[in-house]
């Protein structure tokens, strides 16, 4: 019974300590650098290839090489900086000389003659073959007489439209006869004249009862401005907006 009956372990084994870690360790690390010249590795394609060696990576540069480049390009800065600044004014006719004029007037020419030669070729048509002067006339001569023979034929032709003589049109004409008169309808007979009565009492129910005009004798209920009030007046409204005329 001595084998069953230990106690159960209740306490838990300590962790173990994280080792501390250098951050100097990280960042001081020294980086591996490339060779110069590349590196040689060795690759097998498939494995019943050998292993060949080959060379990855830039190739290497000689020194003195940089060295001349580094100074041919720090002498072209400093032929820059001691170059004095050309503006648009230092360009005038005195100081251009006749060689860079006929050397800009040659560029120009033999630019135009390119452009010029592109353009005929991006245009021509070879589809289109250049006419045979032989036989021109003949076949404009021919064009001629067959458009004036059409136009004969146009004029003798009468599309079965028979003339109508002039004695057929006079007769037509006179069947026509003459206008009528209204004045001969019976309508027009039995309208009866108005008086000079009458139409005296029409006009003057239109001058009293129609016309609207009103005589200026009549009284209008507007009081009269005496000129006393209408020089006040006049004198505030030239305080008040000035005279327009000598404003304009």
């Amino acid at each position: 019974m001595a084998l069953f009956g230990h106690k159960k372990r209740t306490d838990t084994p300590a962790p173990a300590a994280k080792p501390a870690v250098n951050p100097d360790d990280i960042f001081n690390t020294p980086v591996r650098k490339q060779k110069q010249g590349g590196e040689t590795v060795y690759i097998k394609e498939n494995k019943n290839d050998d292993i060949a060696p080959e060379t990855v990576g830039p190739a290497a540069i000689d020194p003195e090489t940089i060295k001349k480049k580094m100074a041919a390009l720090e002498k072209e800065l400093e032929e820059q900086k001691n170059k004095p600044v050309v503006t648009a004014a230092d360009f005038t006719a005195e100081n251009v000389g006749q060689s860079e004029v006929s050397a800009a007037q040659d560029d120009f020419e033999e630019t135009y003659r390119i452009e010029h030669e592109r353009f005929l070729a991006a245009h021509e048509n070879k589809a289109i073959d250049s006419a045979n002067a032989e036989g021109v006339e003949a076949k404009i001569t021919a064009m001629v007489d067959e458009v004036e023979e059409r136009a004969k034929a146009r004029e003798a032709l009468n599309a079965d439209i028979d003339q109508v003589s002039q004695s057929e049109v006079d007769r037509k004409l006179s069947e026509l006869g003459v206008a009528k008169d209204v004045t001969l309808d019976k309508e027009y007979k039995n309208i009866e004249a108005v008086s000079a009565k009458d139409m005296s009492g029409v006009e003057e129910y239109i001058r009293t009862e129609l016309d609207t005009r009103v005589p200026p004798s009549d009284d209008d209920d507007i009081e009269a401005v005496n000129d006393q009030y209408l020089a006040k007046k006049t004198e505030e409204f030239m305080k008040q907006y000035g005279d327009r005329k000598k404003q304009d």
